[in-house]
């Protein structure tokens, strides 16, 4: 929520606050409209006490590597088009900081990528960022695996992998050892999507290149890594591999560490919040009106069956009506967001993903500027579950002023008869943005302990 007035052209603002109990890779971005695709920055918290406390050995270099889009539209169209239509628009292409790679061609001739510079045996942090407004991520370096020592400036126990995968707004810090013989080796993101009948977009990957220091020109090499001009390249997942990230994901466990909060054992709320699409008619105020795609309707994103709807001018801020105890009145505008959706399916039928007859009788919704209330102090536990109505994606959820513990995920509907059980209480990941899988689930549990208006 807007917490202070715009900052006026040809104006400055500066902005101070304490950085207190946090470590790692967090990362700034622009709030209005979808301005962030291409207004963003590393945010990097190191330890009071240098880089020799960090809880794993100590890096020759600490690198920010963002991974970003490169638009062929103005931004704020793409924020109006999503406003009164979820819009099919796409990047065309994708960047590693910054740099399009040897993939496009977009001023007329072939792009130039990013380049890490590495000396052979030493270790590398690498501080993953994903700024893309969309897509999840594949990131592999050929030759090499990385270390995986923390996500959304959490630590985690170390864990090797040879591929990262990373949704919109997630952060990873891992550690690569240039280890391999000298040479030049491709670093690739390549953006996944799920499969039909969902949508298929062009593949716009982007690669940068990981060069040894003494690596040395011989003629035309084979990209094996020991002298030839190509670099090598790595062998990357499926574009619709979802398994991938969530095998990913699943290997995350927190590391003991002085700062990290107990998970709280008992729960005082239970929201369980279905994620899909619906539609709402055009014109305003009317329940009536064709769907599945007609002009007269509009698909949107849902949470619960209900579509965030901006308060009026004329409503009072939500920390006001707070203060008043006005929230929920007529003028006030505002409502409770259901703890559960209004009617239980089988949210992961795949039939419900194309439009027509099977989604029917579920695509109506409604809009509303809905919020949750909680006392200070109290444990709440959310279920998050994507669906297939309409469409059948991976949701990225990120909460603002909190970070959450990541008890479980799973494929399928969730079932807490079956689930609670294996919840992780003894040492689950510490995430400010979760992933919940395609036509999957995932659990997580927060202490409401940051008074305030927070979105999600």
């Amino acid at each position: 929520m807007i917490t202070q007035c715009p900052i006026l052209p040809n104006h400055n603002f500066t902005y101070r606050f304490n950085v207190t109990g946090q470590e790692g890779t967090l990362w700034w971005h622009a709030h209005v409209a979808c301005l962030r695709g291409t207004m963003h920055g590393a945010f990097i918290i190191r330890p009071r006490h240098g880089a020799g406390s960090y809880p794993f050995q100590k890096p020759h270099r600490e690198i920010p590597i963002i991974i970003g889009e490169w638009w062929g539209m103005d931004l704020t169209q793409l924020d109006r088009d999503l406003m009164y239509q979820l819009a099919d628009n796409m990047p065309s292409a994708s960047t590693i900081n910054g740099k399009l790679g040897d993939l496009y061609n977009c001023s007329g001739a072939t792009e130039d990528g990013y380049v890490l510079d590495v000396e052979p045996g030493k270790t590398y942090l690498l501080r993953v960022i994903n700024a893309a407004l969309f897509s999840e991520y594949y990131l592999k370096i050929a030759g090499h695996k990385f270390t995986v020592v923390a996500a959304d400036a959490n630590y985690v126990n170390p864990y090797t992998t040879d591929v990262i995968a990373i949704a919109p707004g997630e952060t990873v810090d891992a550690l690569v050892v240039a280890d391999a013989p000298p040479g030049r080796y491709y670093m690739v993101a390549l953006p996944n999507q799920s499969p039909e009948p969902e949508p298929q977009h062009p593949v716009f990957m982007t690669r940068g290149t990981v060069r040894y220091n003494n690596h040395r020109h011989h003629g035309h090499g084979n990209g094996s890594g020991n002298g030839g001009d190509v670099p090598m390249a790595p062998e990357m997942p499926d574009q619709h591999d979802a398994m991938a990230s969530f095998y990913f994901r699943g290997n995350q466990t927190s590391l003991r560490h002085r700062r990290r909060p107990p998970v709280p054992a008992r729960v005082d709320e239970l929201l369980y919040i279905t994620l899909g699409e619906g539609s709402v008619c055009r014109r305003r105020g009317s329940q009536s009106c064709k769907r599945a795609g007609s002009n007269e309707s509009i698909a949107v994103a849902t949470v619960n069956n209900v579509s965030f709807h901006l308060p009026s001018a004329a409503a009072p801020p939500l920390l006001v009506s707070h203060y008043y105890h006005t929230a929920g009145d007529e003028d006030d505008g505002l409502q409770e967001l259901p703890d559960k959706p209004p009617r239980l399916f089988n949210f992961t039928d795949i039939a419900l993903i194309p439009l027509g007859p099977d989604e029917a009788r579920l695509e109506p919704t409604s809009k509303a500027t809905a919020a949750r209330r909680f006392r200070h102090g109290a444990a709440v536990e959310v279920v998050f579950q994507s669906t297939a109505v309409m469409q059948g994606v991976s949701n990225p959820m990120h909460l603002h002023g909190h970070d959450v513990f990541v008890l479980a995920q799973g494929i399928g509907n969730y079932d807490a008869e079956r689930v609670v059980v294996r919840y992780n209480l003894v040492d689950p990941p510490v995430k400010n943005t979760v992933l919940a899988p395609r036509l999957g689930w995932i659990a997580v549990r927060f202490v409401a302990d940051n008074p305030g208006a927070c979105s999600v």
